[in-house]
């Protein structure tokens, strides 16, 4: 089939390259418009680049809405979405012959929505996986094409997890092209779905009136971006990986920091293992401590 790729962020890289090496052909990508960053300048996309370098036709509309003359022009059969980034409408969705599917990191209909890779994570699941779904008007609504599940490692975190779900989402992918007239589509069961939308800055601080398994949680699903946050001293500090220790004070107190940086919970306590300090590099936590004296009893806490 002749396909148009819809995609953004590195986790959709992994479909992009897959189709490309598949019996299938890419027309064209479709991306997310540059990001602005400092100084008047603009980033583009992950997905931007690899298409750049194979020498793809790319497409980065502001209002993906705007342009639907313009997407039936690539002439492909069945668009594929990846992490696109934009809400496509009725007009859009019925563009393609074949319509649109779409590469889902859960297992729907848990975690339609926004963030499920690290909702998946900071909730304590033990499995997640891939679901490719025909997209409709609905979030995350559409029809199961195909499944594919994973174990969450203990101390996995989201920025592993998306890479290891980005590659069995692209096999997945190629293989149900591949048998898409044998499919039978499922519908969703809507009574046991569930929602995640995306990650607030306020949701990034860490509250240690929590216990310590929802703590590290917590920690693994920002890790290692946005990352999860605290203020000691008035300084906003980024934790990037921890574990469950023994301990027991008021939350957020720190109660070691010789050698080892250990802080209190609503019950039980964290091991800091890797932490940053502002405008400086992430540092295991010896190091850490070897270059800023933190006192016993100091508080972690929100802003």
């Amino acid at each position: 089939m002749k396909v148009l790729f819809l995609g953004t962020p590195e986790f959709a890289v992994g479909t992009l390259n897959a189709l490309m090496r598949s019996a299938h052909t890419v027309v064209g990508v479709v991306t997310q418009p540059d990001r602005a960053v400092k100084h008047g300048k603009t980033e583009m996309g992950a997905v931007k680049k690899v298409a750049l370098e194979a020498g793809l036709p790319v497409f980065q509309p502001r209002r993906i809405r705007d342009e639907v003359e313009r997407l039936k022009e690539f002439g492909a059969d069945i668009a594929v979405t990846a992490a696109y980034g934009q809400i496509l409408t009725d007009a859009v969705l019925n563009a393609f012959e074949r319509g649109v599917i779409n590469v889902h990191a859960s297992l729907l209909p848990k975690y339609r929505g926004a963030s499920p890779i690290q909702a998946a994570i900071a909730n304590g699941e033990t499995k997640t996986g891939v679901t490719i779904m025909r997209t409709e008007l609905g979030i995350d609504t559409g029809d199961i094409l195909a499944v594919a599940e994973t174990e969450i490692g203990a101390r996995e975190t989201a920025g592993e997890l998306t890479a290891r779900l980005s590659q069995i989402g692209a096999k997945l992918l190629v293989e149900t092209l591949d048998g898409f007239d044998k499919i039978t589509p499922v519908k969703q069961d809507d009574s046991i779905a569930t929602h995640c939308k995306m990650i607030s800055k306020s949701e990034q601080y860490i509250d240690f009136t929590a216990d310590s398994n929802s703590v590290v949680n917590k920690i693994r699903a920002l890790s290692p971006s946005p990352c999860a946050k605290t203020v000691i001293g008035g300084e906003t500090y980024k934790i990037y990986e921890a574990v469950e220790v023994d301990g027991s004070c008021t939350a957020g107190t720190v109660i070691c920091s010789d050698g080892k940086l250990v802080v209190a919970c609503g019950k039980g306590a964290i091991q800091v293992l890797t932490i940053q300090a502002p405008s400086k590099r992430a540092l295991g936590a010896a190091e850490f401590l070897r270059g800023r004296k933190l006192d016993v009893g100091v508080v972690c806490a929100k802003p």
